[in-house]
């Protein structure tokens, strides 16, 4: 089939022009990953009749628009693909019932074969007629005084077959179009028409490999749950495991959304969800990063909570789908960045604290970074049908991270931990040892030899919780007065005796054994990261990085220096 001058096709280097792209900008990291995976569907040469540019554009739902003979010299012509937010603006529902129509002139030779009208993706529900012959449709559009009662099928690529005889060779002819629009409006892709067998050759890659567009992501996003079921294998915290779970249901959430699952008599609420959904995975993978990372900040996630809840209820009371898009996309876009700014600050401390433990890492914080400037422009341009493929770019970083850590980091846990166990038992039969070697005099008045027995306490407890209430019930001395008597015979305060002890058991595994710098602190009894930094260089006038790098060094020069 030819198409008469009229038609616009591809020029010479495969170009075709055209107001919309709906494609948002794609970063070279993932180029590789969603050619395979993400547009499979995606036809490897231009269709032998391309539909694409102007159209005439029905605005209001006259079931007469199908038929060729309606008048339609009066109605304005729209680009194919392209947006309507302009006439979706109008409604406070921000939903419409349109037509488009376009008439061509098919050459001769083909009544015996199949047709394909390729429409890609477009509008929320969409039927296709060829000569006022109904040839499919996706998903119901809703009855008049109901336009959010319909059946989402936006994540359907509309490929309609029909039979050649439909088309009238040598004559005019008409393809129209029904489509309902909420929210996501347009088209996805350019439409053309196409015979079955040239259509079959085009899209055979899409036999083999799953569409993005469809159960890639939900499959992704249950391979990821099992692998990170499978190779942690009990690992984690229960804090990192629970966060683990609820981030890949919120994702499971968010996809099953945008694939029309649950139907909704009302679908606003499926926008609605999928915003908060969204947002709430972005609030637990904060929370999963102070957790993995062991920077706790009660500020940040009780802010971040707060806003959390302050978001949620505002959706949830946005009156029309009108004010969702206006304002709803706006601030969502502005709760994803400052939490992924959260996420970003608690990364790069820990990266600098100890970038030898979290250099491979920067290249999934990268990919998500891609993910996130992907749904940002998606909101800002009003493109909401690619916020969950943008979505979809964090799984694969995701599960690039959990690999990641398995490979680099799990499996060194047992070397780690038996470095640490030896260590352990060498420092357990020194303090014996000076405990054997500390001299006893009788004739100290009773309290001080409370307070010698209190020295030897702390010594060999160090690690444990300070409880001022129960060491002096375990002393049998008044609190005040033990604090007092303490700093007399010692000359500090009981909390830095106890500190001084940690920094010195820190300091011994730091310079025999690999274990990283926060199990060494949470092990020596420091529960919290930033403190045991400051208490760490406050002693020693450096870093726990610094100092073992430089004992290391101090090593490697000795051995150097005997060799010679």
């Amino acid at each position: 089939m030819h198409a008469r001058n009229k038609w616009k096709m591809p020029d010479s280097k495969g170009r075709i022009t055209g107001r919309h792209s709906p494609k948002a900008p794609l970063f070279c990291a993932f180029t590789m990953v969603f050619a395979l995976l993400g547009c499979a569907d995606t036809p490897l040469s231009p269709p032998p009749l391309d539909l694409g540019g102007p159209w005439k554009f029905v605005e209001v739902d006259d079931p007469a628009a199908a038929l060729s003979e309606y008048d339609d010299s009066r109605a304005p012509m729209t680009e194919l693909p392209g947006r309507l937010d302009r006439v979706l603006a109008k409604r406070s529902d921000y939903a419409a019932t349109v037509w488009f129509r376009k008439k061509f002139t098919p050459s001769a030779g083909r009544e015996s074969e199949m047709m394909v009208l390729s429409l890609n993706r477009i509008g929320t529900a969409d039927e296709a007629y060829v000569n006022g012959t109904c040839v499919g449709k996706s998903g119901a559009i809703p009855p008049p005084g109901s336009p959010l009662a319909y059946d989402y099928a936006w994540h359907r690529d509309r490929h309609y077959a029909f039979p050649a005889s439909l088309l009238r060779p040598g004559e005019e002819n008409l393809i129209a179009l029904r489509v309902h629009f909420h929210m996501m409006d347009g088209m996805s892709g350019r439409p053309g028409l196409w015979t079955l067998d040239a259509w079959n050759v085009a899209h055979r890659l899409g036999e083999y490999f799953p569409s993005a567009n469809n159960l890639y992501p939900l499959l992704l996003s249950l391979l990821l749950l099992v692998l990170l079921a499978v190779l942690m294998q009990g690992s984690m915290e229960g804090s990192i495991a629970l966060f683990s779970i609820v981030f890949m249901l919120a994702a499971f959430g968010v996809t099953l959304l945008m694939l029309g699952i649950p139907r909704m008599d009302n679908n606003i609420y499926r926008y609605k969800l999928f915003f908060c959904l969204y947002v709430l995975t972005d609030y637990v993978l904060l929370l999963f990063i102070q957790e993995f990372f062991a920077l706790r900040s009660r500020l940040m996630t009780v802010a971040a909570t707060i806003i959390l809840a302050a978001f949620t209820v505002f959706i949830a009371l946005t009156p029309s789908s009108r004010e969702l898009v206006r304002t709803g996309a706006p601030l969502t876009a502005l709760v994803i960045a400052l939490y992924i700014a959260a996420v970003l600050k608690v990364f790069v401390t820990a990266l600098v604290r100890d970038p030898r433990r979290y250099w491979y890492l920067v290249v999934v914080a990268a990919f998500i970074l891609v993910s996130v400037a992907n749904t940002l422009h998606s909101l800002a341009t009003g493109k909401l049908y690619l916020v969950s493929f943008s979505f979809a770019l964090r799984l694969p970083a995701l599960m690039l991270g959990a690999i990641l850590v398995y490979l680099l980091d799990l499996k060194n846990a047992r070397k780690e931990r038996d470095s640490l166990t030896r260590a352990l038992l060498k420092k357990t039969k020194e303090i014996q040892e000076v405990k054997r070697k500390i001299p006893r005099d009788n004739a100290r008045p009773e309290p001080r030899d409370a307070v010698h027995s209190l020295i030897e306490h702390l010594d060999g407890n160090y690690a444990e919780t300070y409880d001022r209430i129960a060491l002096a019930r375990r002393f049998t001395m008044n609190e005040d007065y033990m604090v007092q008597l303490f700093k007399k015979v010692t000359g500090t305060n009981i909390a830095s005796y106890i500190n001084a002890r940690r920094i010195e058991a820190a300091i011994q595994l730091l310079s025999e054994t690999e274990s990283r710098v926060i199990d060494i602190a949470f092990h020596v009894g420091f529960d919290n990261l930033t403190y045991f930094y400051r208490n760490f260089k406050k002693h020693t006038g450096q870093s726990p990085v610094e100092y073992r790098r430089r004992v290391r060094e101090r090593l490697f020069t000795d051995d150097e220096m005997m060799m010679e």
